[in-house]
Parts: structure tokens; C-alpha cells; sequence
């Protein structure tokens, strides 16, 4: 969209606009916004739009509505062609490729400091790549812990706690504890661990002599320790991957860890004996710092020397993540905050995963990422099932996961 030019009515239109609130025809900005928002997100969006086209008369967001099947492949071929949306919204973990991809704008020197306190770092970090910011958080998803008050009276602070209810209560005949042993779901142990994945470059940080290699072998050995508890009925616990897990819906599971995309089914099947903590802490202090994930807006890489677009694009942030913004997302859209300042004390439950949030990972936004699922999925089954040793599955894991990442780099992806 090209900035409005009202000089049709010659000088005495520009005199009287100048008169006019202090906004000239110069100031115009509009902005063609791509989005795939449906339901409340997409009422949420729109209120957010209303609210702040009321504050910034002179800056116009377009929403254009594109399917969520199709938005990517089409915003990579118009931008990659110097067309297309001003700005897109969709999940940071194409950001990153997108950066490689030079098809949206590097917006580090616009972050401000007022901006910058708008977000939480774990916010920040999901749409970071190579220490560059590409896009502007607007709200946010992670995992906690959820248990049954009706089954377990004090919420469990650590993981010992855990163990110790689950085995307390398979004296009664009770499942404590249903571990989700899923990659995706259970990482967040690895970085309580003090572990990673990958380095700057996208390379694998738990090789032979590598800095994070102690760290998963000690995740792996959590998965073994796990496992070993489950093959006794007396520790009650079990291992089940299933998400929502079903025997916690029925209440015969009282604990398991979860994302907040099923807390309202779980508010809905257990109702007021639904209890949701943040992750109680490992042995070593740290709490599990589960994968942090958002939605946020990217700006075309053809906005780049365009001021008055990049401008109105950081406004317009400025305001959707601002404490009136994020409250109307929540309120409307059921947008969980990534303005920490934002308080949703309200909704409880909601409350813990802002907090948890806050204390997550930000989740990987580098194409090297789609690497490591099949191969540590493995390696969780290895030292499970398989018995392997973790070190014997952490050198299996990063043999393939390394060999998959030389190839990405060799080509060029």
C-alpha cells in the first residue's frame, strides 16, 4: 500500500490539516496487515484494531484475512518478489527461516527501550535469530503442571514432592503422576538441566566434547529413571504421551504436565478440583523451563528504508502490547499476555501460565530445529524400553541429528 497524498485540494487543504490535530497528509500511513485469525481471535484482533486506529488517526491497519493453509507459501512468494503484506501475523517459529529467507525486516535498532519493556525476554527470544529481532511478540504459549485438588491437597513444589505424592497414593489404589515423555512436551527438563540444543550456528551442542553434553545424558537418565518408576504399580506412575491425557480428564491420573491448549477441556472435566502450579523444581533448584512459543507480527522486507511505515509498524506494537492492548487480547481473544506487567490474577489458571511463560525457553526458530524430533524421540524410547545406556542415546542422537544438520548447511537451507 503506497502512503496516502491528499494535495488535491492544493494549499489551502494542506494549511487546514495542519490546523488539525498536528496530523498532515505526510503523516497518513496505511498498512496492509495479513492474517489467518478466526472466531475470537479474529474479534479480538478487530477490537484491538478499533481501539487503536481510535488512538493513531493518522495510521491505518488493513486486516486481509488468508487461510492458514496457505498464508506461508503465499507471503514467501510475494515478499521474496518485493510484494505482498506490510506486516503478517503467524507463530515466531518461521522467523527464523524467514530472516535466512530475506523476506522479513530486521527490526533490532526500532526496539526501543518502552517496547522492549513490553515483553518478556523469553517473549523476545522466540523471535530472535542470530541475535537480530524479526518480529514483535503479541501473545504467548507454554506448558504447567496440572493436578487434582481432590486427589492431592498441596500443590507439589518440586519434582521429589511428585514422586512422593504418586507413591502415597498408589497405596490407595490411585495413579499419581502421568509423565509425558513426548520430546516437545518434556524439553523443558533439558534446559532445567542446564542444556540446549543447538549453538549460533545451528549445530548440535551435545557432541563427545561438547558443552551441553552432560546435560542431556542427565535428561536421558530422567527418562530412564521414569521409565524404571513405572514398571513398579507401587511408585504410581506411569508413562503416557497422550495429549490430553484421558485418565486425568476421568480423575483416576491426579497429576501431569500440560499446555495451556487444554486448559479449558480440563476446566471443563474437572471444574472447581482443577489445580494448575508452575512445574515444581528438579533437584538442582531450576524449574523446568518449558518451551515458550508466541504469535507475533513480521514486517516485509520491503518496508526497509520506508521510515514512515517502519514508524507506524513499531506504533502499532507499541500498542498491541501495551497493558490496554493485551487486556483487550485476553478479554476478547483469549490471548494469554506476554506483557509481564499485565496482570490476569482474574483467571488463575491463566495467571500460572504467564508465570511459567516468563520462565521458559524460547521456542527454536532455526530450520535445524525439524532435525531433532525423529532422533530424540528415539533416544527417549532407547534408554526406556531399549535399555541403552544415556550416553550410548545421546552419542546415537547426535550422530544423526549433525549428519542432518551438515546436509541442511551444505545446501545452502
Amino acid at each position: 500500500m503506497r502512503v496516502a497524498r491528499i494535495f488535491v485540494l492544493g494549499l489551502l487543504v494542506v494549511l487546514l490539516a495542519g490546523l488539525m490535530s498536528g496530523v498532515s497528509a505526510q503523516d497518513e500511513v496505511t498498512l496492509v496487515l495479513w492474517h489467518a485469525l478466526q472466531d475470537a481471535e479474529a474479534d479480538g484482533a478487530l477490537a484491538i484494531l478499533d481501539a487503536f486506529h481510535a488512538a493513531n488517526p493518522n495510521i491505518t491497519i488493513e486486516p486481509v484475512y488468508s487461510p492458514s493453509a496457505t498464508i506461508q507459501d503465499s507471503f514467501i512468494t510475494a515478499a521474496g518478489a518485493g510484494e505482498g503484506p506490510d506486516l503478517i501475523i503467524w507463530a515466531n517459529d518461521s522467523s527464523g527461516s524467514w530472516a535466512q529467507s530475506k523476506v522479513i525486516l530486521d527490526i533490532s535498532d526500532y526496539v526501543d527501550a518502552d517496547l522492549r519493556a513490553q515483553v518478556t525476554d523469553s517473549g523476545w527470544g522466540t523471535f530472535t535469530y542470530e541475535g537480530k529481532i524479526y518480529g514483535v511478540p503479541i501473545n504467548a504459549k507454554t506448558l504447567a503442571f496440572f493436578y487434582n485438588k481432590s486427589l492431592v491437597l498441596d500443590a507439589p513444589k518440586t519434582w521429589a514432592d511428585v514422586l512422593s505424592i504418586s507413591k502415597e497414593l498408589a497405596a490407595d489404589g490411585i495413579t499419581g503422576l502421568g509423565f509425558q515423555n513426548g520430546f516437545f512436551h518434556s524439553a523443558g527438563f533439558l534446559y532445567a538441566l542446564g542444556g540446549n540444543l543447538m549453538d549460533d550456528q545451528g549445530n548440535v551442542t551435545f557432541g563427545p566434547d561438547g558443552a551441553g553434553r552432560e546435560a542431556m545424558e542427565a535428561y536421558l537418565q530422567l527418562h530412564q529413571d521414569m521409565y524404571q518408576l513405572s514398571l513398579d504399580p507401587a511408585n504410581g506412575v506411569i508413562i503416557d504421551g497422550t495429549s490430553p491425557l484421558p485418565q486425568f480428564q476421568t480423575g483416576d491420573v491426579a497429576m501431569v504436565y500440560d499446555g495451556i491448549w487444554n486448559l479449558s477441556q480440563f476446566e471443563s472435566d474437572l471444574g472447581s478440583d482443577l489445580g494448575v502450579v508452575v512445574m515444581p523444581a528438579l533437584d538442582n533448584g531450576a524449574v523446568p523451563a518449558m518451551f515458550a512459543q508466541t504469535t507475533g507480527v513480521m514486517a516485509n522486507a520491503s518496508l526497509a528504508g520506508d521510515e514512515a511505515k517502519v514508524n507506524a509498524y513499531i506504533t502499532f506494537m507499541k500498542f498491541v502490547t501495551s497493558e490496554e492492548g493485551q487486556r483487550m487480547g485476553f478479554d476478547v481473544a483469549g490471548w494469554l499476555p506476554v506483557n509481564p506487567s499485565v496482570s490476569i490474577d482474574d483467571k488463575p489458571n491463566l495467571q500460572v501460565f504467564a508465570d511459567q511463560f516468563a520462565l521458559g525457553t524460547p521456542f527454536p526458530n532455526r530450520a535445524e530445529l525439524a532435525a531433532f524430533w525423529g532422533p530424540m524421540g528415539d533416544a527417549i524410547t532407547a534408554v526406556s524400553a531399549g535399555g541403552e545406556t544415556p550416553a550410548d542415546a545421546t552419542q546415537a542422537a547426535y550422530d544423526l541429528i549433525q549428519a542432518s544438520i551438515d546436509e541442511m548447511h551444505a545446501g545452502g537451507n
